[in-house]
């Protein structure tokens, strides 16, 4: 390990990150959960196109929760895609993921950089580089249009700046921009440069970087963020407070997915494929005991991470900016008890245990999800009727599951008739007669349950209806369903033609 660790710098590490991210760029098409596709994509292209209600689910006047900025960046992509004539939406998040592929090399870069500063051993630097590189969830997830990984580079690059042995206004400001960027990307991860600051201000000799940066914090927030809501709601802190009454209502919240304060404890062991999350986990509390820098951004993450424990709603993507705090710190804190402890026989075979297990495990699941194409089914039925060319309406029966198409990939809009209920399926002939839609000629059925039965009901309301094509989830989308059906569902989608 230690002579491969010798061949390896910076440049070979970010190579290495490089071709797995391009592996996802090109095939993990898709995307991860329901807010990377519909609170983002869905929205920027509202945006674009001018709608007066751009935002899903929220009533026209209704404040969008999440800051604008990030969809503001979408906007930005996808403006110029069309203006260089690129509709497709296939090629717009082609060029979506190529960016977010791109710009997450920036977490590698000031990682290892991170690591150089807090560490005396060259050897650190290069397994904090390499982690960050091929973790196997990070191409897969870096590539995908989730804040909460959109987040991470800036907030490594204004971690990195306070990092400066001899901190000057300019590292200070450098620092504030980068943290409020993240800010303004993904709210919580505030706790980081809060507890920056804070020691800060309880340093005598650096309170007053304490002030600067906390001024600066505000004004950079009022730049970004505070413009673009100001603009566009009339108040520059409009979706901070949306954001935090929406969250601070318990009927909200009982909504998504909850857990015990232990669960993301759960979640990072899981990640971590068990063996090496012990070896991390004693690491990362090893450098609690050891002062400076190491300490800060400890208890940084801690707070972090505290927070989503005992905030009700756990979704596994929320712990995601934890993970390179929990990996450098967890890295450097470990080689230190290692070399404490080295002359333990036991340490040594069991290093050297989870090590091997973490390597194989990794590299399999690396090579499996970085060119996996999630929701599969959800996008390729869109992207069907889109490319058929003669779609004029259509009807998508779904009892199953919220939200299963993706009609951002249609790159036309349509006013669809949707059947979530039986009471919607015997209303269906009523609709068509009143004539308000237009009339559909493809229908799609989401899911196999009681599958005969609906296509039954389906043709007593169009005898015409032919089988036009299945499309099946991906192999990952499988997996999860056969490992958690009662939360996820059969995601096939069955394709009919309406003849005239």
């Amino acid at each position: 390990m230690t002579k491969y660790l010798e061949t390896l710098n910076l440049k070979k590490i970010l190579l290495l990150g490089l071709f797995f991210r391009l592996l996802a760029i090109i095939f993990s098409k898709g995307y991860a959960f329901t807010d990377d596709h519909f609170e983002v994509i869905e929205i920027t292209q509202n945006l674009l196109d001018g709608l007066e209600t751009p935002f899903p689910n929220f009533p026209k006047g209704t404040i969008y929760l999440f800051s604008l900025v990030y969809p503001g960046v979408h906007y930005v992509i996808f403006g110029l895609c069309e203006f260089m004539g690129m509709y497709n939406p296939e090629v717009k998040m082609f060029v979506g993921r190529l960016v977010h592929g791109l710009f997450s090399l920036l977490t590698i870069y000031y990682g290892y950089k991170i690591t150089e500063r807090l560490s005396n051993r060259v050897n650190d630097a290069k397994i904090v580089g390499l982690l960050l590189a091929i973790f196997w969830v990070f191409p897969f997830l870096s590539v995908r249009n989730l804040r909460e990984l959109a987040c991470v580079p800036p907030l490594l690059i204004g971690c990195y700046y306070a990092l400066e042995k001899n901190v000057t206004t300019k590292h200070i400001l450098w620092s504030a921009w980068w943290f409020t960027i993240a800010f303004v990307f993904r709210y919580q991860i505030v706790f980081i440069p809060f507890v920056i600051g804070l020691n800060w201000l309880l340093s005598k000799q650096n309170w007053k970087k304490a002030v600067i940066f906390g001024i600066l914090m505000s004004v950079f927030f009022m730049l970004t963020q505070g413009v673009l809501d100001y603009f566009y709601w009339g108040n520059p802190f409009a979706s901070i407070q949306a954001y935090i009454e929406y969250n601070s209502n318990s009927t909200n919240i009982s909504m998504y997915p909850n857990g015990p304060w232990h669960r993301y404890i759960g979640t990072v062991a899981g990640l971590f494929l068990a063996f090496p999350f012990l070896l991390l986990l004693a690491g990362y509390f090893k450098t609690a005991t050891q002062g400076g820098y190491r300490a800060v951004f400890f208890w940084a993450s801690l707070f972090f991470f505290a927070f989503h424990s005992y905030y009700a709603n756990k979704q596994e993507r929320f712990i995601m900016p934890f993970l390179p705090y929990f990996i450098i710190l967890g890295t450097i804190g470990f080689r230190d008890l290692y070399e404490q402890f080295r002359e333990k026989k036991w340490l040594q075979g069991f290093t050297k245990f989870a090590v091997i297990w973490g390597v194989v495990l990794n590299t399999i699941l690396l090579c499996v999800l970085s060119v996996t194409y999630t929701k599969r089914s959800r996008v390729e039925s869109m992207n069907y009727l889109r490319e058929k060319g003669d779609l004029k309406n259509f009807v998508l029966q779904n009892y199953e599951f919220s939200q299963p198409e993706a009609p951002f990939y249609l790159q036309k809009r349509y006013d669809y008739y949707t059947v979530d209920t039986h009471e919607k399926m015997a209303d269906l002939p009523n609709q068509l007669k009143l004539g308000a839609k237009t009339k559909p000629n493809y229908i799609i059925l989401v899911g196999n349950s009681d599958l005969e039965k609906r296509v039954a009901e389906m043709k007593a309301v169009f005898p015409t209806m032919e089988h036009e094509v299945d499309i099946e989830p991906s192999l990952v989308d499988n997996i999860a369903y056969l490992l958690n059906p009662s939360h996820n569902h059969n995601e096939t989608f069955y394709l009919y033609k309406i003849r005239n």
